[in-house]
């Protein structure tokens, strides 16, 4: 099975966005339960990235938001913030690709609001925070 997927890890792929999706879909499932060292460049990047789009698509839509709404929202507003919480928590994406993802200026500001998440959330953050655990739980079902 290396031997297939050895051109795909090195980002070789013929196809369109749909064949790309499919060919990441049996990566994910060609790389669980092995090191992620062993794979990288920028087939890693692209595959956690899409991984994140996934899981923030997910999370948009549990939280009642669209893209344009969070696009408009603080740097620091308590949505981007739990939301920068989640993606790290949840994908291997760096802070920046989360920063800019979600607009929250520099990456900077993802460690802070990790932190701000982890020591002292508020009820806000807390209300999201359990709707994105309980998003969570439904995946492991």
């Amino acid at each position: 099975m290396d031997e297939e997927w050895e051109s795909l890890r090195r980002g070789w792929y013929v196809g369109g966005n749909g064949f790309v999706e499919k060919l990441q879909e049996h990566l994910e499932k060609g790389m669980s339960g092995r090191r992620r060292e062993s794979h990288s460049g920028e087939a890693k990047a692209a595959h956690d990235e899409a991984a994140a789009e996934r899981e923030l698509r997910r999370a948009f839509r549990v939280l009642g938001l669209d893209e344009n709404a969070v696009e408009r929202l603080a740097k620091g507003a308590v949505e981007k913030v739990a939301l920068a919480w989640w993606l790290r928590r949840r994908t291997t994406v760096s802070l920046r690709w989360v920063s800019e993802r979600l607009g929250m200026g520099h990456y900077t500001r993802v460690t802070q609001a990790i932190r701000r998440v982890e020591r002292r959330p508020g009820r806000k953050i807390k209300q999201i925070q359990r709707k994105l655990e309980h998003l969570q739980s439904m995946k492991d079902t």
